[in-house]
């Protein structure tokens, strides 16, 4: 029996806890490397050489022209003063300091003592080398002292500004390092340090700001543009640790099946403990456990499943002595190696404690999942797997930790879930594995949209003609049966079994 179960256990170990901290951000320019071109005088633009946003300019390079009558009265005076430099030499030098303080160069000013004459239109030259990200001015625009007329930003060196949630900031402190990846190029791993944890958090999306500094010389990396970190922390000392796969996780109360080793049979014990920070794919076990126990790590739900039928203590049955429990139906056993399905009463409708702002964004991740279904309609895997990506990244940038109370403490539990599943969908091999990972997904998007609710409209669908007869379900945005099980043989294969 617990062959065919797939039943697994591991010894309970001692290691270091490390948190692996997904950290969604994005590349923002350095705003210690933006500097203004401002007008040092009131006067007009008369020609624009830097006509667009994003224009590449090099120190010293013309930007503008400008005619204004305090220039001109500032060079009639220089040239004034050179004519009487024997008697009042003085007078010269505080001339070009005057020009100097406008920040006209000292080619500019020579030219104009070489030259003998008054230029009506002189040129503003960039004081920096760089790209321009915002141009206030346009021809023939009138000016006044201290406007600013460009914003250049320096882009051999940038920001990549993450968002951390309060509950993980304890985790982090500056020089951490923190490995990322673009959007734009995914699979490519860049290093970096975090340099700034910002002293305020966001109210809204209780988050906090952290930023690492980013060397840029071939200018590869753009501001706005997307990115993915991890930071991996370590606690300073060694615990307990047990696979996440073991817990059955309920809040206050996290339930291990331990082994009973001097057993002639396999026997198993239910038994409450203490629940510390997960460790990557481990949780740390603070209390209940000792070092070498072996605890049931796959195949957990079918061992609690028999607990309740026997109507022994288990994760649903906190009362045993009082009758088995009512267990919902999820359909026919699964052969598959994830046991991570969530078994127990129908859900809990949660609808009234979700903030708007929370529906929303998982309103969009659905929409992000349907992109997965019609990729699996057309068969198409490249599109799966991409659209998969997309999905998670929208995953971590809702975040685990977005609520309080009751939908707080059921959304950690899916968000595991929904990541489990997620990433595993995206390591898909072929078509067959990925619509396998797609059904357990759909089985746990189901389950969350019950209980959390949704900003549109959408539609529980079953075919039980898939995986040999075992049944698929899925989520759709149309009535209409499009099956992403069995496109090729049976696509209008299933029905409506609830509006979600």
């Amino acid at each position: 029996a617990v062959a065919l179960a797939r039943i697994r256990t591991t010894p309970v170990f001692r290691g270091k806890p490390e948190k692996h901290i997904r950290l969604p951000g994005r590349i923002t320019v350095d705003e210690r490397r933006i500097t203004n071109v401002t007008a040092h005088f009131p006067g007009r633009i008369r020609d624009l050489m830097v006509d667009f946003t994003g224009a590449p300019i090099r120190k010293g390079e013309p930007m503008a022209t400008i005619y204004s009558p305090e220039l001109v009265s500032a060079q009639r005076e220089l040239l004034e003063a050179l004519k009487r430099q024997d008697r009042l030499p003085g007078m010269v030098e505080s001339a070009r300091e005057k020009l100097r303080r406008w920040e006209l160069t000292e080619a500019q000013i020579r030219e104009i003592e070489e030259r003998g004459e008054v230029r009506t239109d002189l040129e503003i030259l960039s004081p920096v080398d760089g790209f321009v990200l915002t141009r206030n001015i346009s021809r023939e625009q009138h000016v006044q002292e201290g406007s600013v007329l460009f914003e250049v930003a320096d882009l051999a060196q940038v920001w990549a500004v993450f968002e951390a949630y309060e509950e993980d900031v304890g985790w982090i402190s500056t020089g951490n390092p923190v490995t990322f990846e673009l959007r734009a190029a995914p699979g490519q791993k860049m290093d970096a340090a975090i340099s700034y944890i910002d002293p305020t958090v966001n109210p809204n999306r209780r988050t906090i700001r952290v930023r690492a500094d980013i060397e840029n010389p071939d200018r590869r990396l753009k501001p706005e543009m997307l990115a993915r970190g991890v930071i991996v922390a370590e606690l300073p000392e060694e615990a307990l640790m047990v696979p996440a796969s073991a817990v059955l996780w309920t809040g206050p109360r996290s339930i291990l099946f331990v082994l009973d080793t001097e057993a002639e049979r396999p026997r198993f014990e239910a038994r409450e403990v203490t629940l510390g920070p997960r460790s990557g794919d481990d949780y740390v076990i603070a209390e209940g456990v000792e070092e070498g126990e072996h605890v049931v790590s796959h195949g957990t739900f079918r061992v609690d499943s028999e607990f309740q039928l026997a109507d022994r203590f288990s994760m649903m049955n906190r009362e045993p002595g009082r009758g088995a429990p009512i267990v919902h139906d999820h359909g026919p056993p699964d052969e598959h190696d994830h046991d991570d399905v969530i078994i127990g009463a129908p859900p809990e409708d949660l609808r009234g404690e979700v903030p708007d702002d929370f529906r929303e964004e998982f309103t969009q991740l659905l929409f992000e999942y349907i992109d997965i279904k019609e990729a699996l309609v057309e068969s198409d895997l490249e599109t799966a797997l991409q659209a998969g990506e997309d999905f998670i990244e929208a995953l971590e940038s809702i975040g685990e930790h977005r609520m309080r109370g009751d939908a707080h403490m059921a959304w950690m539990v899916f968000y595991d879930n929904i990541h489990a599943h997620g990433q595993a969908l995206t390591n898909a091999t072929d078509l067959e594995e990925a619509r396998n990972e797609f059904r357990f997904l759909s089985n746990i998007m189901i389950e969350a949209t019950t209980s959390l609710g949704a900003d549109d409209d959408f539609y529980h669908q079953f075919c039980p003609m898939a995986f040999d007869d075992q049944g698929g379900s899925w989520i759709s945005d149309e009535a209409v049966i499009r099956n992403p099980y069995l496109p090729e043989t049976m696509l209008r294969c299933g029905e409506v079994k609830a509006e979600l």
